[in-house]
């Protein structure tokens, strides 16, 4: 998948399917629609494309808002390069002057650098200034222009529209399986190992301390099972969200715990995969008490992942872990 930064990059040539839209979260609704565009591509014998706007446009048009991801740019492109239907995506920066762009004036930009032959959009699809680019606009505006509209219906699941609102308010309760159904994979999180505190190591459950960007959305407080991609390689454990009340701690902090893990992970980038709610973060009586709930949480999250028993340091071993930080 060719991913194009720059529209004026592209000049007219092969024909194309084209759907456009932010598709934060990439759900199985996108999913739907992208690959109805494939297949619209197949039929006219052309490549299947899509646009996609950054930032999101309500961080221009609200920008008192405070506008939470489910995808960031990258990671939007890494799960829409995996699903395999797309031959580009062109990332449109969305600005003020975009914002006043009319429907029929960003169209016209786009006939001057594709040859589009077809739109497939949501029923509910409208872009341009005032959004005055509807299906009625489009429908009326590609029999002039020579490009069919294709209108796909919302996808449903439980008899609820999928959307990105409905994941974003299942994420806020820590439903995270219910989530996950909804976008067709686990939900997950990327940050770097930064220095903490180091109380992990005290309670003997060292964790890797995540720097996560800030308008990225974090599923509800609470201990999680998971699984985490370091390089090319998946690990299984346990995450916690929140501010560790019996230790008395003020910062939001994400701490992963990996089984079976020794080795330095400062630096690293970590993409934290959602399996399950194992809890909600609460405070315990005392250390002790806490010490004996995260060994019941890591021996839940061992049997919903698959993970065997923890293996004992052999005599003469080191059972340090420096992934502690």
């Amino acid at each position: 998948m060719q991913v194009i930064r720059d529209l004026a990059a592209l000049t007219p040539g092969e024909p194309l399917a084209l759907t456009m839209g932010v598709f934060d979260g990439v759900h199985r609704g996108h999913q739907y629609l992208i690959q109805q565009t494939a297949e619209a591509a197949a039929a006219v014998g052309g490549k299947a494309g899509m646009i996609t706007f950054w930032p999101h446009p309500l961080e221009v048009l609200r920008p008192t808002m405070q506008v939470r991801y489910l995808t960031m740019l990258e990671e939007k492109l890494d799960v829409l390069a995996s699903l395999g239907k797309l031959d580009m995506v062109v990332v449109v920066p969305f600005t003020p002057t975009l914002a006043l762009t009319s429907a029929g004036d960003f169209m016209a930009m786009l006939a001057r650098h594709m040859t589009l032959r077809a739109l497939v959009e949501g029923a509910d699809f409208a872009f341009g200034h005032d959004r005055g680019g509807d299906m009625a606009f489009l429908r009326a505006y590609g029999q002039e222009h020579g490009f069919t509209v294709q209108t796909i219906d919302l996808q449903l699941a439980d008899h609820e529209r999928i959307s990105s609102t409905r994941v974003r308010r299942l994420l806020s309760e820590g439903q995270v399986e219910e989530a996950a159904t909804l976008l067709g994979r686990a939900y997950s999180v990327r940050g770097l190992v930064v220095r903490g505190d180091q109380r992990g190591r005290l309670l003997g459950f060292p964790t890797a301390n995540l720097s996560i960007d800030p308008q990225k959305i974090l599923p509800a407080d609470g201990v999680y099972a998971v699984r985490v991609r370091i390089d090319q390689t998946t690990y299984a454990g346990v995450t916690n969200i929140g501010v560790r009340p019996t230790l008395d701690g003020t910062r939001h902090l994400t701490e992963v715990y990996l089984f079976d893990m020794q080795r330095d992970l400062y630096g690293k980038a970590l993409e934290v995969q959602f399996i399950a709610r194992l809890r909600e973060e609460r405070r315990f009586a005392g250390v002790e008490a806490l010490k004996a709930q995260i060994a019941a949480d890591v021996q839940q999250a061992r049997v919903l992942l698959g993970q065997p028993a923890e293996r004992a340091p052999e005599r003469g071993e080191s059972d340090e872990r420096p992934l502690e930080v």
